[in-house]
């Protein structure tokens, strides 16, 4: 395992590549970090890679997916990063993959489809995504889904249901966010739902009851919301429901003492 903090280090050795046993490379915070050499592609035993922070970072390698051990890839808060390349849609190990903070997704095609592997996804604070990328519909495995503070994005796609391994959902200040798809009562799997601070969304679907394995729900501060649905009195497993600073609430459902 290799750990560097060195907020100076403005590039890599050229033969990193040689470095064959390799799994783990933790560059969080080298945010003077500019590119990588092409040898570090030859890194085939690579499992986990971090690069929170690193804020001057330009582009990987276009051969980025030849690291086919690669589980997690962090690249939050890589702010210069340009667009992936092409090769990274081949990485069919990936269960991680963190990008808070990437503005260019709506600028490029993604194949996300592809990463049939991943079980975390992390989009949070993607305030320039106004829609999610069709092909994230596609992800089976998907478990964990980050949303929160993507502040631009006003729906979600009409088939979201079909994420029906989802277990975790953040949408969290997703300020323009108005209304959830009917389809999302399929989520069937869901344990944690957390809709804080979505100021402009005004109702829940009707058939809410259906996310049956629900634990924790979080609306607080939906300021928008006037009521909600009769159905959510049946959500047996649900253990922490937080309703602060709803301030259009004025009324719970008849049978709420049932929850």
């Amino acid at each position: 395992m290799i750990l560097l903090e060195c907020e100076a280090l403005e590039e890599l050795p050229k033969d990193i590549g040689k470095l064959l046993k390799l799994k783990h490379l933790d560059l969080t915070g080298c945010d003077q970090l500019r590119s990588f050499p092409d040898s570090i592609v030859n890194l085939s035993q690579l499992e986990t890679f971090q690069l929170l922070g690193c804020h001057k970072l330009e582009n990987l390698p276009e051969e980025f997916g030849k690291l086919q051990s690669l589980v997690e890839l962090d690249l939050s808060y890589c702010s210069e990063l340009g667009c992936l390349p092409k090769s990274i849609w081949n990485l069919s190990q990936l269960k991680t993959f963190q990008l808070a903070g990437y503005n260019k997704l709506k600028n490029q095609p993604v194949e996300f489809e592809k990463l049939q592997s991943l079980v975390e996804l992390d989009l949070s604070y993607c305030d320039e995504l106004e829609c999610l990328p069709n092909s994230i519909m596609n992800l089976s495995q998907l478990k964990t889904f980050q949303l929160e503070g993507c502040e631009s994005l006003e729906n979600l796609p009409g088939d979201f249901g079909k994420l029906q391994g989802l277990v975790e959902l953040n949408l969290s200040d997703c300020s323009e966010l108005e209304c959830l798809p009917d389809s999302i009562v399929n989520l069937s799997q869901l344990k944690t739902f957390q809709l804080r601070d979505c100021h402009k969304l005004k109702n829940l679907p009707a058939e809410f009851r259906k996310l049956q394995s629900l634990v924790e729900l979080d609306l607080s501060y939906c300021s928008e919301l006037e009521c909600l649905p009769d159905s959510i009195v049946n959500l047996p497993q649900l253990k922490t429901f937080r309703l602060l600073g709803c301030d259009k609430l004025k009324n719970l459902p008849v049978e709420f003492g049932k929850i």
